[in-house]
């Protein structure tokens, strides 16, 4: 999926893969068919790709793209510094070492500063170290990689100190090899119990995925063509479909790890694709040992940085109107998660 949108997908900068918001709907979808991790489960997850997709394409060649003309650049300010927010609390137990159980981002946070109590100090430990090493590089030079210095120290420390063992929470075994190609499930009734969620999961894709398209395309002042980005997603999902992979979509935190990195065109997207096949066949031993709240401590970062507080002072000093829009966005993003927030926005 991730290929089939670098090449087929017109932004230079989306990144096209795995996202929370679309695996929430589908999993709550699934759930309702068949048992988690079930041969089933994964073909339904196949076929909900596959409708997806078909869905998409069907948007490219009804032209539905003009519908991202209603997100103008101060909702997609808005969009962004709320999708950090929301990203950043969400990693929030992961790196305290706590439990949080709620999907909605404000109880989680009031769920997260009731345990705090309860924060595991070794956890706390690595994500700190994790946030000093990225910060550091940053502050040696924006072109150092320091997120991947950072989780390549986590691996090791949490190897040679038996980590796990102190009660740190690790990723565990990693399967080894590359997925293979199968049919998704193409049962009448399953894809007819599948179609409204599919009908969701889609509306999301197309606004989201323009939405970060088009505020990434604003920052380097480059034009954006959601026509035929909606292509590039439909296919994608296509391929997710008969590549034992769920529904994808356009993800702002990934997008951010790419540009915050230099990357300016769909080669950094298919260096990534490259580098996760070799990691696939040779190197799945090492991340069974990757301590979780480096994994967060990262996502979190990235979640701030998207918030974008001197967009926001501009534009708060600029306009006061278009500040409330924004803030607005922000706060629905927050408040209500992203495919509901887009649509308030």
């Amino acid at each position: 999926p991730l290929a089939a949108f670098a090449l087929l997908g017109a932004s230079r900068y989306l990144v096209v893969a795995a996202d929370s918001a679309t695996a929430a709907l589908l999993a709550g979808a699934l759930v309702r068919l068949a048992a988690p991790q079930s041969p089933t489960y994964v073909g339904l997850a196949g076929l909900a790709a596959l409708i997806t997709g078909g869905l998409l394409l069907l948007a490219r060649l009804a032209r539905l793209g003009f519908l991202a003309n209603f997100l103008s650049r101060t909702v997609l300010l808005g969009f962004l510094t709320g999708v950090g927010i929301q990203v950043a609390i969400s990693q929030l137990p992961d790196m305290l070492g706590v439990k949080a159980a709620s999907q909605h981002t404000v109880i989680k946070l009031a769920e997260t500063v009731a345990a705090l109590p309860h924060a595991h100090p070794a956890t706390v430990a690595v994500s700190l170290g994790v946030i000093a090493v990225v910060l550091a590089a940053k502050m040696i030079t924006r072109r150092m990689p320091g997120a991947l210095l950072a989780v390549a120290a986590a691996i090791v420390v949490s190897w040679a100190a038996g980590l796990a063992a102190h009660g740190v929470a690790v990723l565990g075994p990693v399967p080894r090899g590359l997925p293979g190609f199968s049919l998704p499930t193409l049962r009448l009734h399953d894809a007819v119990a599948l179609l409204g969620t599919a009908a969701a999961i889609g509306i999301v894709i197309l606004a989201q995925s323009s939405a970060t398209a088009r505020a990434y395309a604003a920052k380097h002042a480059e034009p954006s063509d959601t026509d035929t980005d909606l292509t590039g997603l439909g296919v994608a999902n296509l391929a997710a479909a008969f590549t034992g992979t769920f529904v994808v979509n356009g993800s702002p935190t990934k997008t951010q790890i790419v540009d915050d990195a230099g990357g300016r065109s769909q080669l950094a997207t298919l260096s990534t694709g490259a580098v996760v096949v070799v990691v696939l066949l040779v190197a799945t031993g090492p991340l069974r040992y990757l301590p979780i709240a480096a994994l967060a401590a990262v996502v979190f970062l990235i979640g701030v940085e998207l918030v974008d507080l001197r967009g926001m002072h501009r534009l708060r000093m600029a306009r006061r109107d278009e500040f409330a829009v924004a803030v607005i966005t922000a706060a629905a993003v927050v408040g209500l998660n992203v495919e509901y927030g887009i649509g308030v926005a």
